[in-house]
């Protein structure tokens, strides 16, 4: 209920009961003053006047509420309303729109205004300060990425090259681990590049109709090595309803399809499953990576998507790996117009992935 109609049930009662008290004084008053009265003429003179009085007094109290009623409307009301549409604007939008003054309001009002008015102020102040830090640490990971590049490619070369001489079976051995250790090291500078990519807003995309089937056929042929290593059965099921073609950068979905089903087999232990299935709707595309894995702590799932965070669970699994993929994945599933979400499967261990991506 609002302030208005609580105010105006309030008013009413109020009248209500002050019509009716009127009416009571009065007619207790005739009772008292009949017996006084001994003409037929001064009886109804008597009569006529009471109903006056009554009269009077109710229109005395209609114009007294109604008086009150736009006072709190103007006073308390509007100022609390607008306030309240200021709130959800800044919180929904960002914005803040001019509230204005009022003068004459009470001043638990005024306080309430000028606490918001505050408040937003520092939030303000807050939110540049966070910009500013995250410009700070985009613009260092730049350097640093775009620093580290260079050097390590000149060290791949060298190990690349180092492998074409006659080596014996433990310097083979050592040159062949050096050499996966700096693809590595190349793949997270890549990553930490595209992080400062996101961030700067240079992060471009080539949007066209992909056959989104036959891309994730493409994945998943590149990954049946490593389920076969892993013990891991990895199974596409196409949607049956057609084949889809969303408006898409097919290298950045790729991409984002990489990460998952990398992660999914990463993560299932031997004998487990990884199963990819797709779901057409007349808006949208959706891509789902179901697996049988150690699944993700209802503790952790708030954080999954953050950067540089890794679950304990998977850090005990997996030590290698940063913490970046999935927060990369769902700001190009976002980038998109479309979403990248988890659930824990409702039936047995693991957990599902779901790509969405708009038609239009």
């Amino acid at each position: 209920m609002s302030i208005r109609l609580f105010m105006a049930a309030l008013l009413s009662g109020v009248l209500f009961i002050s019509v009716g008290a009127i009416v009571l004084i009065s007619t207790f008053l005739k009772a008292q003053l009949m017996p006084l009265v001994t003409s037929l003429e001064s009886s109804a003179s008597l009569q006529a006047v009471a109903l006056e009085v009554v009269l009077i007094s109710f229109g005395v109290a209609v114009v007294l509420l109604m008086l009150v009623f736009f006072a709190v409307g103007h006073f308390i009301a509007d100022p609390i309303r607008k306030v309240v549409k200021a709130v959800e604007a800044f919180s929904t939008e960002g914005t803040r729109p001019d509230i204005g003054s009022f003068k004459g309001a009470p001043r638990e009002v005024t306080q309430f205004i000028a606490a918001f008015a505050g408040f937003a102020d520092r939030v303000d102040e807050a939110h540049k300060h966070d910009v500013e830090i995250s410009r700070v640490k985009s613009d260092f990971i730049s350097t640093a990425a775009h620093q580290l590049r260079t050097p390590l490619t000149g060290i791949r070369w060298a190990i690349e090259a180092l492998e074409l001489e006659e080596l014996t079976e433990g310097q083979k051995a050592l040159v062949a681990s050096a050499k996966e250790k700096s693809h590595q090291l190349v793949s997270v500078v890549g990553t930490l590049l595209d992080i400062s990519s996101i961030e700067s807003g240079k992060y471009k995309y080539v949007f066209v109709p992909i056959d989104l089937d036959q891309l994730i056929e493409e994945v998943t042929r590149d990954f049946e090595p490593m389920a076969v290593k892993a013990q891991v059965s990895l199974l596409f099921e196409k949607s049956g309803q057609g084949t889809s073609y969303p408006r898409a950068d097919r290298e950045r979905i790729r991409w984002v399809l990489n990460n998952l089903i990398e992660n999914a087999i990463r993560y299932t232990p031997a004998g487990g499953m990884v199963r990819i299935t797709t779901e057409v709707t007349p808006e949208r595309a959706y891509v789902r990576v179901r697996d049988t894995g150690i699944g993700i702590a209802p503790e952790d799932r708030g954080n999954i998507f953050e950067r540089f965070y890794r679950t304990p669970t998977a850090i005990a699994k997996e030590n290698s790996g940063n913490g970046l993929g999935l927060y990369i994945a769902r700001t190009i599933a976002t980038d998109h117009g479309g979403e990248l979400s988890f659930a824990a499967n409702e039936a047995g261990p693991g957990t599902t992935f779901t790509l969405s991506l708009p038609f239009a």
